[in-house]
């Protein structure tokens, strides 16, 4: 085992510590506000913290690295853009302040607030078959990096990827969201000192002019410059793009974040910081995957090669710190889905369709239930599956179900008075186009994701052009009629 006694003890002592201040709480849990949205008390620095630990998770810096080994600098595109779309939104607040100012839990709310509850119940189905779907790779991925650079074979992992999603269910499932702000913060601290010290490592290890000249040998210019790189292309940027925006504004776990900070100023600032991050985020895994590139040749199973390289050039102690960043990063970002799509389950499809309205206690109850379908789910999807290529192409394609429809008829509603319901189905039907094309006829990602969005927004002009007009009152700003906080 490449793991030493003292690394050991470094990964208990935090585990523990981490599920001490989870399970602490559950005590400030007392209605379905909290659970979901925390109170909607987060200020900016707490609110950057847990925004950036959600979405940087060991699943992040495993597809990153991957994309990093297999396209070489080029894929410094993919960090870019994330960093430079969060920045956008949050300077200008595009949608994510009049989504906070209505005072939603969830973006399918959204749905019946401007268009029907019916459509609220349709986009509740595809952004949780698109959000379980992305997830349901994390616990093979995350488990696959965890027992590599630990030194356990990987006939244990189906054992690794239970008592992963055993330890944030401990927590999740009985506090909600204020137990995951609370361990975002600690694993934020952990994941930023964990991917400083293998970035040093890295380079210094490999050497800056080796990584070059690998990449150089391996790829010619394409492994520096995305425009002519064949994974890459001007299709590609421009679905990452809008890709970008829909994540930050309509993704569930992004949104929660929005709907959970104070006011809208607030959750403006905390884009606008975590955009920075983001830019960190993606190029520094990118780096690593150059790096393990360098040392390992191109032989190498591609999602393995980063973690392979991680046993080799960390030494003891350093080894044992990095895994708990990224065992921070897993539990922080897989509660936080978990949470989400049991969110979108519980509130947006069974809630709608019942005829007798449920207590608040029973709210929380059926979302800590629909917390334990989504688990099963995912850990048996995860055994079973087995991902058609890249990891980044399959999360991009899997969210897009939703995020190209839903993105469509989002901005609709917000910014055009003639939105309507019926450009609502359309664009959300349409939407998922993109996915069926590949998986089921193996089209690139970047013209399946494209496809999806560009088809998403024409159908919701064209619905919206040939259903009835709305009334007055719904074709308002969507501020103007907000719902309780």
């Amino acid at each position: 085992m490449h793991f030493h006694l003292l690394d050991w003890i470094i990964v208990v002592v935090y585990l523990g510590g981490t599920l001490a201040a989870g399970l602490y709480g559950k005590r400030y849990v007392s209605g379905l506000s909290d659970f979901l949205v925390a109170g909607r008390q987060l200020g900016t620095f707490i609110g950057v913290a847990t925004l950036a630990a959600t979405e940087i998770g060991t699943i992040t810096f495993m597809y990153y690295a991957e994309l990093g080994y297999k396209t070489g600098f080029a894929s410094f595109i993919n960090g870019l853009i994330a960093g430079v779309v969060m920045l956008f939104i949050g300077q200008t607040g595009f949608i994510i302040r009049r989504l906070r100012t209505l005072g939603l839990m969830t973006i399918p709310e959204f749905f019946q607030v401007k268009y029907s509850k019916n459509l609220r119940v349709l986009a509740g189905i595809m952004v949780a078959t698109g959000g379980i779907l992305n997830m349901g790779v994390f616990l093979k991925v995350e488990g696959t990096f965890l027992a590599i650079i630990a030194g356990i074979p990987l006939d244990h992992l189906k054992a690794i990827m239970t008592g992963i999603l055993l330890l944030e269910l401990a927590y999740t499932v009985l506090g909600g969201m204020v137990s995951i702000v609370i361990t975002d913060f600690l694993q934020f601290i952990a994941l930023s000192l964990g991917t400083i010290l293998v970035t040093l490592y890295s380079i210094h290890v490999v050497g800056w002019g080796h990584m070059r000249d690998t990449v150089y040998a391996n790829m010619g210019s394409g492994g520096f410059n995305p425009f002519t790189n064949s994974d890459y292309g001007w299709a590609y940027i421009i679905f990452q793009i809008l890709l970008w925006m829909a994540v930050d504004t309509c993704w569930q776990t992004t949104a929660m974040r929005t709907f959970s900070t104070r006011d809208p100023e607030t959750s403006k600032k905390v884009f606008t910081w975590t955009g920075f991050i983001y830019l960190g985020r993606g190029m520094m895994p990118m780096l690593w995957g150059i790096a393990a590139l360098a040392m390992l040749g191109p032989k190498v199973n591609s999602l393995e090669a980063m973690p392979a390289m991680l046993t080799r050039i960390l030494p003891i102690g350093i080894l044992g710190l990095v895994v708990s960043g990224m065992l921070a990063a897993t539990m922080s970002v897989n509660s936080s889905y978990l949470l989400g799509w049991s969110s979108i389950i519980a509130q947006d499809i069974i809630v709608p369709l019942r005829k007798k309205a449920l207590t608040g206690g029973s709210q929380v109850l059926l979302n800590r239930l629909a917390n334990l379908f989504v688990s099963l789910f995912v850990l048996f999807w995860g055994i079973w599956y087995k991902l058609p290529g890249p990891t980044y192409f399959y999360l991009n394609i899997t969210a897009s179900i939703f995020l190209a429809g839903g993105f469509a008829a989002v901005v609709g509603g917000l910014f055009w008075r003639r939105a309507n319901t019926l450009g609502g189905y359309c664009a959300m039907i349409t939407g998922a186009v993109g996915a069926i094309a590949f998986f089921f006829f193996r089209v690139p990602a970047s013209y399946a994701g494209l496809g999806s969005f560009a088809l998403a927004g024409v159908a919701m002009v064209v619905g919206s052009l040939l259903g009835k007009r709305p009334s007055p009152q719904s074709s308002g700003k969507a501020g103007e009629s907000p719902l309780p906080a």
